[in-house]
């Protein structure tokens, strides 16, 4: 089983594509309720966070029971580097993985900056095809695996930065509407992973609990949705399929 977690898309895709090519099925991490199971390969895919793992990923983590003789492996997407989540991750499931892989595809973090145009994103789902056929050899061959992009200082980032984030930067307190721009289509509410999102009187609400996956702000047709005064005239993102075709 590969079980994933995604906000815009992106992870979505590579736990679709790794799963295809290593003739497994996929399980959305929101979704799980049996958090054990008897396949012999186990594969995580989610988005970095500031260098380590969402939210509800962890959480995820922390309860799934994982058996010695399961292969493991996680696939990292990230905009650029992954620090060193995968030993963020053997630390709380108290084990190695067998392989780890981080690929970069486009940036949907609005709150710090436009994301990246569709011929970017065409560019990086290029790239990343190969590595991803790489780490699907190795997984059908039980082979270990490693192709991680740390960036600078690692250790820094994956753990001081990581959990400053984590408690400071995953609120949904500066999420607003710009009014005559929202139609009510509730587009917002249906792709939010956490159901944190709901229409009151044919508007957007949030309730607090924010991993800060960006799913409604980049969704939003209209782009009604604001993130304070930081994302308004800020390119959005999310995964189409006619990126990678």
């Amino acid at each position: 089983m590969v079980y994933y977690f995604t906000g815009t898309g992106n992870s979505k895709w590579a736990a679709e594509t790794i799963a295809e090519k290593t003739n497994d099925t996929v399980a959305r991490i929101v979704d799980v309720t049996d958090f054990k199971t008897s396949d012999n390969k186990v594969g995580i895919v989610f988005p970095i966070y500031a260098w380590g793992t969402p939210a509800p990923v962890d959480e995820f983590l922390k309860k799934f029971s994982f058996e010695s003789s399961q292969y493991v492996y996680i696939i990292a997407v990230c905009g650029a580097n992954c620090g060193t989540v995968e030993k963020q991750i053997e630390k709380v499931i108290k084990r190695p993985v067998n392989a780890s892989l981080s690929i970069a595809l486009p940036n949907n973090y609005i709150q710090g900056g436009s994301c990246d145009s569709k011929a970017t994103a065409k560019k990086m789902f290029k790239k990343a095809k190969p590595q991803v056929d790489a780490l699907a050899e190795a997984i059908n061959n039980n082979d270990s695996f490693c192709d991680m992009t740390r960036g600078p200082l690692p250790h820094i980032t994956s753990t001081a930065v990581h959990t400053a984030f984590i408690k400071y930067a995953c609120s949904d307190k500066s999420y607003n509407v710009i009014t005559d721009k929202c139609n009510g289509c509730g587009t917002c509410e249906r792709v939010c992973p956490l159901q944190n999102v709901r229409l009151a009187d044919g508007k957007p609400t949030w309730n607090g609990n924010c991993c800060a996956c960006t799913a409604c702000i980049n969704n939003c047709p209209t782009e009604a949705i604001q993130y304070g005064k930081h994302s308004e005239g800020r390119r959005r993102y999310h995964f189409t399929q006619d990126i990678v075709e």
